[in-house]
C-alpha cells in the first residue's frame, strides 16, 4: 500500500500527538507474514527486561487435569508477609500466536513489587499449531492450580484477579466466564487492556483502522482464523463477545484505544457487562493505537493510562492506591 495513502487513511482518525512522531517510523506490521520472525522478536524483547529488586522469579511445572504438563512463571515479593497476598493470573498478548510467560515481564515485575502481590503467568499453547481450546485450557488450568496451591504460594484465594492485554485480555475474559459456570475458583477482579473480543470484525472502528503499520482489521481477521481454525465461534469460550450471559462476572476495568480496530467491540463489551449488572470502569485512551504503551512507554499518555489501570487493579484487590506500581 502506498505510504501517502496509508498516511491519509490513518489521519482520518484522531491520532494522539505523542504518537504521531512514532507513526512514520513504523514498519509494516504483519504478525502472520513471518510468524517465526515475530516470535523471535518478541522473545528477544522479553529477555531484555531487567530484574526488579525485591521480586523473586521462578518457573514451575504444573500438571493440568488432563495430565498435560505446562509451565507457569511466578513473580513473588521476597519480603516476608504476615498475611496472604493477593494474586493475578497474567495472560500475555500476541494474537494468540506469539509470546511466552515472560512476554509481559515488565508489567509482572512492576505489579509484584508495587502492589505486594504474586503474579502467575502461564505458558499457554499457541495458534495456529494449537488452536482453541488449547491456549484457553492452559490458562484455565493455571487458575485452578494457583487456587489449589494458594497456601504454598502465600496467596489469599479470595483475592485473585485475571488480567492481560489484547489476546491475553480475551483469554482472561474466557477464563472468567468458564470459572463462573464451572463453579470456581472465584475471581475477584478482571483487567482487560485493549482487548480483542469479537471475531466478526464488523464495527466502524474495525473498518476504519486499516493502516498497515498498526494493528488493523486484516491482522485481526488472520488472528481469529488461526485461533478458531474452523471452531464454531458460538460454542465454548473462544469468543467473549458471543457470550450470551455476562452476569456474575467480577468487577472489570477495560482500557480501550481510540485508534484500535477493537475500540468499538471493547466499548460494546463494557456496555454489555454493565447491562448484566457487572461493575465496570472503562477508560478510552483518545488517539491511541493498539499496543501504544509498548511503542511509547515513557509518554505522558501511556504513563497515565498504566497508572489508571494499575490503580483500579490495586483497589479491586484491596491494595490501596498503587503509587509505587505506576512509576
Amino acid at each position: 500500500m502506498d505510504k501517502e495513502y496509508r498516511r491519509w487513511r490513518v489521519y482520518l482518525m484522531f491520532i494522539h500527538p505523542e504518537f504521531r512522531p512514532v507513526l512514520d517510523s513504523l514498519p509494516v506490521l504483519d504478525v502472520f507474514a513471518d510468524l517465526e520472525g515475530s516470535r523471535v522478536a518478541v522473545a528477544a524483547a522479553a529477555e531484555a527486561v531487567s530484574p526488579v529488586p525485591g521480586v523473586r522469579v521462578e518457573e514451575r511445572k504444573i500438571t493440568a487435569a488432563d495430565g498435560r504438563i505446562q509451565t507457569v512463571r511466578i513473580y513473588s515479593p521476597t519480603a516476608a508477609s504476615s498475611s496472604p497476598r493477593p494474586a493475578a493470573l497474567w495472560f500475555h498478548g500476541g494474537a494468540f500466536a506469539i509470546g511466552a510467560p515472560n512476554a509481559e515481564e515488565g508489567h509482572c515485575l512492576r505489579l509484584s513489587a508495587g502492589l505486594d502481590m504474586v503474579v502467575v503467568a502461564p505458558d499457554y499453547r499457541l495458534a495456529p499449531e494449537n488452536p482453541y481450546p488449547a491456549g484457553f485450557d492452559d490458562c484455565h488450568a493455571a487458575l485452578i492450580w494457583t487456587a489449589e496451591h494458594a497456601d504454598e504460594l502465600g496467596i489469599d484465594v479470595s483475592r485473585i484477579a485475571l488480567g492481560g492485554h489484547s489476546a491475553g485480555a480475551a483469554l482472561a475474559t474466557s477464563v472468567a466466564l468458564a470459572t463462573r459456570e464451572r463453579g470456581g475458583p472465584a475471581v475477584a477482579f478482571l483487567y482487560l487492556g485493549y482487548p480483542v473480543l469479537d471475531d466478526r470484525q464488523d464495527t466502524p472502528s474495525s473498518r476504519t483502522v486499516t493502516d498497515d503499520r498498526l494493528w488493523n482489521r486484516s491482522g485481526a481477521l488472520d488472528m481469529w482464523s488461526a485461533y478458531l481454525a474452523g471452531t464454531d465461534p458460538e460454542a465454548g469460550y473462544a469468543v467473549p463477545a458471543r457470550a450470551r450471559d455476562l452476569s456474575g462476572l467480577p468487577p472489570t476495568y477495560i482500557m480501550v484505544c481510540g485508534a484500535d480496530p477493537g475500540r468499538d467491540e471493547g466499548l460494546a463489551f463494557g456496555a454489555a457487562l454493565t447491562a448484566a449488572g457487572v461493575p465496570v470502569e472503562m477508560h478510552l485512551v483518545p488517539g491511541a493505537p493498539h499496543m501504544f504503551d509498548v511503542y511509547i512507554p515513557q509518554s505522558a499518555v501511556a504513563r497515565r493510562a498504566v497508572a489508571d489501570w494499575t490503580r483500579a487493579l490495586a483497589e479491586g484487590l484491596g491494595q490501596g492506591t498503587a503509587t509505587r506500581a505506576s512509576d
